[in-house]
């Protein structure tokens, strides 16, 4: 029996792609051999729909987060689990002019649903000199617990082999792809910061961010907010937080540095006035693009090597819209936007 798609990867983007191909009825296999340091095992799992200094909107935010919603809360019945979780976020200022911008966003039409209040102060242990503004229509997921679910699931539905993938064993034909015994019409590479080694894809110019993060315990925090100040500061309950992340380029290494750890810490100790322990560390590399939008499509020679990869830190909010968008496509009902296209790379192709 052919397969529809071969999935290379069972992150959030691979873990997107095969659900709503599922729900397609497409026959799907998922290969992937777990890694507990991979992006998605590793993810805070914060949605922010405001970010930076000038408080802007995140791309596409008004579509991307209310498809995301809808889907995940679908998921958490399919699973019978709860791992996505609805929260306001308090953004710590860190100077006079963050509260500048905050009022003037704040009266822009475009910017109500997210922007509220600003508050002096909301917990006696939290630094807030110049205050916090309240971003409304945050959320976090715990993505590790629902990649560790899917993965359960697709295994239940014999859709998921658990292995590492070799090139070596792929061959590409024009009518269909075969991988060691497996036969299929398509495969998909969802295969995260490796994508950089993929020789269909090397042409894309993947900027490989690593990010570091803690697990604390505070018993004297008894916050139950998502914090953000450079970093999150996320409750998981029991006197347990998550907190992070950080972003070093080009570092391959899933190992915890010195480096990290002090910046992590130096930043904590602008936003916590009582004391913690560090419960854990881990690392994980996450793949983005320069542009910093995802990449999305067919391979330029290759009509059935289809790519969805580089979603970064905005997985969490991309990765629904843009699999059902990308699906959409597939069946010849859609263009794909030019924003996430493969062929906005042709150039480096050519030359």
């Amino acid at each position: 029996m052919r397969l529809d798609y071969l999935i290379i990867g069972q992150g959030i983007a691979g873990s997107m792609m095969a659900h709503f191909l599922i729900q397609e009825n497409k026959k799907v296999l998922v290969i992937d051999q777990h890694n507990p340091n991979s992006a998605s095992n590793i993810a805070i799992g914060a949605v922010n729909p405001v970010t930076g200094r000038r408080m802007a909107k995140s791309w596409m935010i008004d579509e991307l987060l209310p498809f995301a919603k809808d889907t995940y809360r679908e998921l958490e019945i399919l699973l019978k689990s709860s791992f996505f979780f609805e929260e306001e976020i308090y953004k710590i200022f860190s100077c006079k002019e963050d509260v500048e911008v905050w009022n003037k966003k704040c009266v822009i039409e475009e910017y109500k649903n997210y922007l509220g209040p600003i508050l002096n102060s909301f917990d006696d242990n939290i630094s807030t000199p110049f205050g916090c503004g309240i971003i409304k229509n945050g959320c976090w997921m715990d993505v590790p617990v629902f990649i560790k679910l899917y993965r359960t699931y697709l295994k239940e539905q014999s859709c998921l082999i658990e292995d590492q993938f070799i090139f070596e064993d792929l061959e590409v034909r024009a009518d269909c792809i075969t991988y060691k015994s497996i036969e299929a019409t398509h495969i998909i590479f969802c295969d995260g910061f490796n994508a950089y080694k993929n020789p269909f894809f090397d042409f894309i110019p993947f900027s490989i961010a690593k990010g570091e993060q803690f697990l604390i315990r505070s018993e004297l925090l008894k916050s139950t907010k998502i914090i953000n100040k450079n970093i999150f500061l996320i409750p998981k309950g029991e006197d347990l937080y998550h907190v992070g992340s950080t972003f070093v380029w080009d570092d391959l290494e899933e190992t915890i540095t010195s480096t990290g750890r002090i910046e992590i810490e130096s930043k904590l100790s602008k936003m916590l006035l009582c004391p913690y322990t560090i419960v854990e560390e881990k690392a994980g590399i996450r793949p983005t693009i320069i542009d910093r939008r995802p990449v999305v499509g067919r391979h330029y020679i290759h009509d059935n090597v289809l790519i969805f990869n580089g979603m970064g830190t905005k997985g969490i909010s991309l990765a629904p819209f843009l699999a059902n968008h990308f699906i959409s496509y597939l069946k010849g009902e859609v263009n794909l936007m030019e924003e996430i296209t493969v062929s906005r790379f042709k150039r480096v192709v050519a030359d």
